[in-house]
């Protein structure tokens, strides 16, 4: 400054004589710096030319100022927080991360910090003598990590009250914080020990126990505070009450099962450590069933689901101990229930103890009622205790999920029930990928395949014929008439089943060999049939007599006393007389109306690929008007 002029930001030339008479001022900002200087040019002028710099003759020199420090500012803590974790009974050191107080015109070693209250859990302490407390330090000793703070081992947690001072300024008083973690012992892995059915004895290995602390001694045993009460724990063939982590390494610790009626066993211990322990801890110790459950069981709601081997499978018990391993339902299903059928027919009761050979012969059924309103699928499940000869008892669990019933899918009879089969004709239809053979002329007997549909005729044919339940084979029409036997009828149907697999070869031995010498019969006289064909085509048509007509159509027809004599051949395409329709019963389209005209169309055209070639020439789309004085045959 020059007067009140400020030539550092405004006219930045003086002269010697404003220099001489007025002198320069040098104002400090007063900031931390200690020094500051600048930088001027010198040249002769004359009184008649300008102030302007010349480009030569002219000296340049720096001027330095030195700036003495003065002491007016107190110390500023820094630090947020004022607090240490130390481990119990351990020590840890005090760093500037954790205490740090600057003063800009201090130096660290001039801050000094003076204890007022010592800690209540431990002590502070100075490099390189750790063992001795100390009262005061400075911040160059924080800096350098010199001051430790030692715990004495009590698991409370403590704090220290300390000043800090430049020793110009008044004191900064604040509280310090020392928690203390205490030393435990943590469960990594506590796992269920799974002895397999049938065995005695099992290893317990750091699967299925492992533990580790947080103190410097890493040695931890395990000691039994109850004994077991079904077995042993055993070190190289010695009985044990307690082991080592390194013996759970090693694999040389074991389990043996001296009570083969248990299920499950406990086995209850406490670790310790030179530091600590942790007690009341379990392991529990289950016999795993020797059995295949499904994993993934759906079933449809209300629809009693046949269980069968591969849900539930034994098997390899029952081959172990030459016996029929028995379930006994502990928890049933929450939503739905166990039933197995009775004998022969449909009956059925609820069950809460069943046997592989039960599962095998598809007695057992799993019938679900849920309320499934509002959404798609429930979980559900039951437990069991499964048994077999000299070996112990072992609880199972078959998990489920309902969902709800698909209406192509629904079934209203019961499988494996025999139905009579009747036909006029040889039929092979396709149904679902497969093509059942429905036998013609006797009754026959045969396995349902494919989706049906039942439907209820309680009326009886004058002629001699059953009406039972007529099925239909999806929703299309069938030439052929399943018949239900009086005693499956009477039965209690039960709930709707699902089909099921057998599992023992007799049962499904004896209906092939069946089925088979039924198709070779049937194809003998099927060809004897078309032989006699060919023969009666040259012969007339005879004329049925006329007094067989009914006079008055009726539900019921009643059977004339008089019978008709007819000889019966196939009717040619050039025959001034209809054919007769082999897709209807005759007798029920006389019981309806004998003039009116029907309007059922042929089944589809690859329903009857199997015919002969004769017989085809007959199929027609409608069925022919019977006329005066001409009768079904």
């Amino acid at each position: 400054m020059v007067g009140e002029t400020n030539i550092t930001k405004g006219k930045s030339s003086f002269s010697q004589y404003i220099v001489n008479k007025f002198g320069i001022i040098y104002i400090h900002d007063d900031s931390e710096s200690l020094a500051d200087n600048f930088t001027f040019a010198v040249w002769p002028k004359q009184k008649s030319k300008s102030t302007t710099k010349p480009e030569a003759d002219f000296l340049e020199e720096m001027f330095d100022i030195t700036i003495s420090p003065v002491n007016d500012q107190a110390p500023e803590l820094k630090t947020e927080g004022l607090r240490l974790k130390v481990l119990q009974g351990n020590r840890l050191v005090v760093g500037p991360e954790n205490l740090r107080v600057e003063d800009l015109d201090s130096p660290p070693e001039e801050i000094s910090y003076m204890i007022v209250r010592h800690p209540n859990n431990g002590f502070l302490a100075m490099a390189p003598h750790p063992d001795i407390p100390v009262h005061h330090f400075t911040q160059a000793n924080i800096d350098n990590y010199q001051v430790w703070f030692v715990q004495d081992g009590s698991p409370s947690s403590g704090v220290f009250y300390f000043s800090v001072t430049d020793g110009q300024h008044r004191p900064l008083y604040k509280l310090f914080h020392l928690d203390v973690i205490p030393i435990s012992i943590t469960l990594v892995n506590l796992m269920d020990l799974l002895l397999p059915q049938g065995q005695t004895t099992v290893l317990i290995t750091s699967t299925h126990l492992s533990a580790t602390t947080n103190g410097r001694s890493p040695e931890i045993t395990y000691k039994m505070t109850r004994p077991l009460r079904h077995g042993h724990l055993l070190i190289e063939n010695q009985v044990v009450v307690s082991f080592g982590q390194e013996d759970l390494h090693s694999g040389r610790l074991s389990y043996h099962m001296t009570n083969l009626t248990a299920s499950e066993d406990q086995l209850y211990f406490s670790l310790f450590t030179p530091e600590s322990n942790l007690t009341g801890q379990m392991l529990n110790i289950r016999v795993q069933p020797l059995l295949r459950v499904m994993s993934n069981l759906t079933v449809a709601n209300t629809v009693a689901y046949q269980l069968r081997r591969k849900d539930l499978d034994a098997t390899e018990l029952a081959n172990r101990t030459n016996s029929d391993p028995n379930f006994e339902v502990t928890t049933p299903p929450v939503h739905g229930r166990l039933v197995r059928r009775v004998g022969q027919g449909t009956a059925i009761e609820n069950v809460t103890l069943f046997t592989q050979r039960d599962i095998d012969q598809g007695l057992l059924m799993l019938h679900p009622q849920a309320n499934l309103t509002g959404i798609d699928m429930l979980n559900d499940s039951f437990t069991f205790l499964l048994r077999a000869d000299q070996v112990q008892p072992a609880i199972g669990h078959l998990p489920f999920t309902i969902v709800p019933p698909d209406p192509l899918c629904l079934q209203t009879f019961t499988p494996d029930i025999s139905l009579l089969v009747t036909a006029d004709n040889l039929v092979t239809s396709a149904l679902s990928q497969e093509k059942p053979t429905v036998s013609s002329g006797p009754t026959a007997k045969t396995e349902t395949l494919g989706k049906l549909t039942q439907t209820r005729q309680p009326e009886t044919n004058p002629w001699g014929r059953h009406h039972g339940e007529e099925l239909a084979l999806d929703g299309k029409a069938s030439p052929t008439r399943v018949i239900w036997p009086p005693d499956i009828t009477d039965a209690n149907p039960g709930a709707p089943t699902q089909p099921r697999e057998s599992s023992y070869p007799l049962m499904v031995v004896v209906p092939l060999a069946v089925v088979v010498f039924l198709l070779i019969v049937t194809a003998v006289g099927l060809c004897i049939w078309l032989l006699g064909q060919k023969v009666e085509k040259t012969n007339p048509l005879i004329k049925p007599q006329t007094n067989l007509e009914p006079t008055t159509p009726s539900p019921r027809p009643e059977r004339s006393i008089t019978l008709p004599t007819v000889t019966v051949t196939p009717l040619l395409k050039s025959s001034s007389s209809p054919p007769v329709s082999l897709f209807r019963d005759p007798q029920r389209e006389q019981m309806a109306s004998p003039a009116a005209e029907p309007v059922e169309k042929c089944a589809p055209w690859e329903t009857w690929m199997n015919l002969d070639p004769d017989m085809v020439k007959l199929c027609r789309q409608t069925n022919p008007t019977l006329k005066h004085n001409q009768y079904w045959v």
